[in-house]
């Protein structure tokens, strides 16, 4: 009865976990973070972009680009030195950036009370 429980209360988070049916490609914890850092960090530098946004929520515009990169692509492909893979990884990247940007830009909005 116990595990049947558990098992109640969790499965409506695995149902979720990816709304779009498709399970991202595995990436080492340790790329995510630097990948996010160093996004950040450039992010940070080019002003035009974070201009309303605090550290955090540029992390969070980076945390939306390698999701849509782990997507996209296995960790093979995007530690490959090839020059038409390290296109597509730009390319991946600047594709989604717009859209992360908006995303969190209305998730500040609702933080803020407005609509």
């Amino acid at each position: 009865m116990k595990k049947l429980i558990v098992i109640m209360l969790f499965l409506p988070s695995l149902l979720y976990a990816h709304p779009d049916g498709a399970t991202p490609y595995w990436y080492p914890a340790t790329y995510i973070y630097g990948f996010v850092e160093g996004c950040w960090k450039t992010v940070e530098e080019n002003q035009t972009l974070a201009k309303s946004m605090w550290p955090d929520d540029i992390r969070a515009v980076c945390g939306c680009a390698i999701d849509a990169i782990r997507h996209a692509m296995p960790f093979h492909e995007a530690e490959s030195p090839d020059a038409e893979t390290k296109a597509k990884f730009d390319f991946i990247t600047q594709g989604v950036l717009p859209q992360c940007i908006m995303e969190v830009e209305a998730g500040i909005m609702l933080r803020n009370g407005e609509k």
